[in-house]
């Protein structure tokens, strides 16, 4: 797997398609098409045959708009217009395509339009995390990480993405710290 999904929501999984969001050196991981396509298989939805440029705009642009709502969640401010309304667009796309159960009990997407169908479901993920979940909502606490993340506990907030990743770079560079003060 090229990307990673340990946030805890689809759509926050998505807005994780830019690593190190809160640095001045932000990794962008969706750099063309093909990326795109890999995430969406990686995730378990529909992917085009191929994606244009405008697709892949249309894509970011949605990451873009969950974040920030993420963002105003988070501090508690009013949700801005703009990024409601990619947010909202989006979410019409789901009567492109359908889940299905096949025989072998195996969840299988029917769409006529592979990309707006998966993309509508990333926004209604986003809706659902943000509309009934938003207390759960955190970031990761790991200096220029900053990724947005759903915790399972309400009263101990997950601290970081995954311990495999920042949790153990969180936990590496208090270990140094410590050695450093002796």
């Amino acid at each position: 797997m090229k990307f990673s999904f340990h946030r805890g929501s689809l759509a926050l999984d998505f807005v994780g398609t830019v690593g190190q969001r809160a640095s001045q050196s932000k990794e962008e991981r969706l750099t063309g098409g093909q990326d795109l396509r890999d995430w969406l298989r990686e995730a378990g939805l529909p992917a085009p045959a191929q994606v244009s440029e405008a697709d892949l705009a249309l894509a970011r642009e949605l990451r873009e708009a969950i974040d920030q709502l993420g963002t105003q969640t988070l501090d508690g401010k009013p949700l801005g217009r703009a990024p409601l309304a990619v947010l909202n667009a989006a979410a019409a796309g789901t009567a492109e395509g359908a889940a299905r159960l096949d025989a072998r009990g195996k969840r299988e997407f029917v769409a006529r339009s592979p990309l707006r169908f998966s993309l509508a479901r990333i926004a209604e993920d986003a809706i659902e995390r943000l509309s009934s979940d938003a207390e759960r909502l955190t970031r990761c606490k790991l200096p220029g990480c900053g990724a947005l993340l759903m915790s399972r506990s309400r009263s101990d907030p997950r601290r970081w993405c995954s311990m495999e990743s920042c949790g153990n770079r969180a936990k590496v560079a208090a270990f140094r710290k410590r050695l450093r003060r002796q």
